[in-house]
């Protein structure tokens, strides 16, 4: 997306040179991070074909087009976060090609408004892999499974498999990682111990647009699964899962439903699972915050809101009381 998108062009002296304007247009690009702009892009050409095929101009966009727009997609069944970040996209690219943002617009205010208030719903939250569906993971991932022929996997397919998925679960969920930071996680960014845990490094993620990082901490066992997933020659550049998010979030599906576990599994599952751990042993909102690096307490006490309920007041009165 970013590299279709353009400065205006000079029209005096004080607007920077084309090779001024094209640094500025690598700086503007550079604010967001990968997957933002992934997303963007892919929300903007979803507005380009709306737009090409009823024949409204592209860019820039008339708002009136793009409130009957963000309208089409909520009547096709877009939740209501899908529709705002539809909306986003189009802001960002009309104002980094030096255009008016056309959703700054009454008309598109109101139609988001009365959206909210008519299709608004809780987002389906993705089912937690706590400790205990780890720990059943971890029991059955070497057992062979069907491969899309029909054909069973041998013993040795098998146990290559169950090593990283048990390794990939471990990580994702001692880091609290998105899928796209465990795709990104090479064997550079892990460090180990001397008590034999390890350090992870995050070079860039969701909320850190900067790129400061983060350190974050896996456990020795967690550690221990890493090492047998290890090549015997791995360069600090080398991915250690080798998979891409939409891999991550398969792979930790089909684990789940090999182990029996029902629920919605998926690339958000450790996280989940990991924070609902965190709250049961009684982890508070701003330290479960800082593990999961969360700007915001919404996401982490939506997870945690079952933990939270049994730890407030009336479950330490009932405590206090001795009554269930």
């Amino acid at each position: 997306m970013t590299s279709n998108t353009i400065l205006p062009a000079p029209s005096s002296p004080s607007v920077p040179a084309p090779v001024d304007r094209q640094r500025l247009q690598e700086a503007m690009a550079s604010a967001r991070s990968a997957s933002t702009r992934r997303c963007y892009g892919s929300q903007w050409n979803l507005w380009r074909r709306w737009a090409q095929a009823r024949g409204h101009q592209v860019m820039p966009a008339e708002p009136l087009a793009v409130a009957d727009y963000l309208l089409d997609r909520a009547e096709c069944g877009a939740s209501i976060a899908t529709v705002k970040l539809a909306r986003s996209a189009l802001a960002a690219v009309h104002k980094d090609a030096g255009h008016p943002d056309p959703t700054d617009n009454e008309g598109v205010r109101r139609v988001l408004a009365g959206l909210s208030r008519t299709i608004s719903r809780p987002q389906q939250q993705a089912a937690a892999l706590t400790r205990e569906v780890q720990v059943a993971i971890q029991a059955t991932a070497g057992f062979p499974r069907m491969l899309p022929g029909g054909q069973l996997e041998s013993a040795a397919r098998a146990r290559r498999r169950a090593l990283v998925d048990i390794a990939l679960v471990a990580v994702m969920r001692d880091a609290l990682l998105r899928r796209s930071e465990a795709a990104a996680l090479t064997w550079g960014d892990l460090e180990p111990a001397a008590d034999g845990s390890g350090r992870l490094m995050v070079r860039n993620s969701k909320t850190d647009q900067s790129g400061e990082g983060s350190v974050l901490y896996l456990s020795p066992a967690t550690m221990d699964a890493v090492s047998h997933i290890k090549p015997a020659t791995s360069g600090p550049e080398v991915s250690v899962f080798g998979l891409s998010p939409r891999q991550i979030n398969r792979r930790i599906a089909a684990a789940a439903r090999a182990a029996g576990v029902q629920g919605d599994f998926a690339g958000h599952s450790p996280r989940v699972g990991m924070a609902i751990d965190l709250a049961a042993s009684g982890c508070e909102l701003p330290a479960l915050m800082t593990a999961g690096r969360w700007e915001s307490p919404t996401m982490p006490a939506r997870y945690t809101r079952a933990e939270a309920a049994g730890r407030g007041a009336v479950a330490r009165y009932y405590g206090r009381q001795g009554a269930g």
